[in-house]
């Protein structure tokens, strides 16, 4: 509760004199701190960590009585405790020592033993020191500062510790780091690490890494909610530690965005490259706290009405300005994405017969009308309705994902449709942008 940077030593002792001095009658001694309930709110607090705290009072009144306060008597000291007592309940959270993880797995002791050291058997770092597999990735480890990292990792999922919060401890107490040495965060801590043999971390080795942990657990005792709860916060953490992070396994859900009814006619003609040049579409993603707020992956279905498809360039802006082209002038081979050559397809499009763009989708975007003549229509007439994006001659990355996966999802999205050719005017009808979300954490 306390080794964390964000805590205030000096006012946490000096409202702890107060409030035992005022209780006490200690002459001029006035309390003027924050009272036990608000002060205490939220930290879980249990009866164990209670009587930790009162344990080591008491012993610091022994040492107050042997030393500097030999006047101190022992009725004095078990008044003064009896007084710290009181305040037990507006203070403790957490009664039956039960309501998270972290108690429930035995608090910091036990978590420091989980996690382990080479030598302590059946411990995690043990267990992967003796694992071939992953072990030519530790040769330059300092297993102090491991141990010290992932307790408090671990601790940090529902318990009082704050991981990268680091402070000058006691002796003894979070060997290998300090207030100047903080562990660090997974992106950093990873980066660019290779085993023995060179090579990178793979899913692969995670997997293996998760196993070691298991069975660690196991041999602890661990009960199985808890190993599920465990595993539920450290698998997000997968991506930001291997070196492919869409090999990683994460939890998805689709996050679904639409303008329907838009009805906007495109600028005719206008196209030169720029998203201000297009008819944009925006949609906005608002934070609802439930954790998925990356994108994996993304789709794109447009309801559009042009009489003239190979005029068109279809694009995709993410909250953090990156563009994506899905769809670039079907058929024409640009020379640069200026809209200025022509003509691409000359076939239709008609918004009772959206198009869909979306990786590893059935046919070409480029090739989109390829094989239908002037006045057919897309994906009525060629029964071809979904497509994978072809950027063409324009910036972009290749595919949705490759442009906008383990990017936020938190902010305005722009749905762009450009024309580059005269006389064949269109519009946009109906927009949905379906963004694939994760609770998984991924490297900047």
């Amino acid at each position: 509760y306390f080794l964390n940077d964000d805590v205030d030593g000096g006012n946490l002792i000096g409202c702890l004199d107060k409030q035992i001095g005022e209780a006490a009658g200690c002459e001029g001694v006035v309390y003027d701190c924050l009272d036990m309930v608000t002060a205490h709110q939220g930290l879980g607090i249990s009866t164990v960590d209670f009587g930790d705290l009162a344990e080591d009072y008491s012993a610091a009144l022994d040492d107050h009585q042997a030393g500097l306060a030999p006047n101190l008597t022992d009725q004095d000291k078990m008044d003064i405790i009896g007084i710290l007592a009181s305040m037990a309940p507006d203070i403790v959270e957490d009664p039956d020592n039960n309501l998270t993880v972290y108690q429930r797995v035995g608090r910091k002791p036990a978590i420091l033993g989980l996690i382990g050291k080479p030598g302590e058997v059946d411990s995690f770092v043990d267990n992967v020191a003796n694992d071939a597999e992953v072990n030519g990735f530790f040769g330059a480890t300092n297993f102090d500062r491991l141990n010290t990292c992932l307790t408090r990792q671990v601790s940090s999922i529902d318990g009082p510790i704050k991981y990268g919060q680091e402070v000058d401890a006691p002796p003894m107490i979070d060997e290998g780091v300090n207030a100047m040495a903080k562990c660090l965060d997974m992106c950093t801590s990873h980066g660019g690490l290779v085993d023995d043999m060179d090579m990178p971390i793979t899913i692969n080795d995670f997997g293996a890494l998760v196993t070691d942990l298991v069975t660690a657990m196991d041999t602890a005792g661990v009960a199985q909610e808890d190993k599920d709860a465990l595993l539920a916060a450290l698998g997000p953490l997968c991506p930001q530690i291997v070196a492919d992070p869409f090999s990683c396994m994460f939890n998805t859900q689709d996050l679904v965005l639409e303008s329907l009814g838009v009805n906007t006619e495109i600028p005719d003609n206008a196209y030169n490259g720029a998203l201000d040049s297009m008819l944009c579409v925006d949609l906005e993603v608002m934070d609802d706290g439930d954790g998925f707020d990356t994108v994996a992956n993304a789709s794109l279905e447009l309801g559009v009405m042009h009489p003239w498809v190979g005029d068109l360039t279809i694009k995709v802006e993410a909250p953090d300005g990156t563009v994506f082209a899905a769809m670039s002038r079907p058929t024409l081979p640009e020379a640069a994405d200026d809209g200025t050559d022509c003509c691409g397809d000359s076939s239709d499009l008609a918004p009772g017969n959206p198009v869909t763009f979306v990786d590893g989708g059935m046919f070409d975007a480029e090739q989109m009308g390829g094989t239908l003549g002037n006045m057919q229509v897309v994906c009525l007439n060629d029964n071809q309705c979904e497509f994978f994006p072809n950027k063409g001659s324009a910036i972009s990355a290749d595919e949705f994902g490759m442009a906008f996966g383990g990017k936020g999802s938190i902010g305005t999205w722009r749905v762009c449709i450009g024309d580059s050719g005269t006389g064949d005017v269109g519009q946009l009808v109906d927009v949905r942008l379906t963004l694939n979300e994760t609770d998984a954490q991924f490297c900047p």
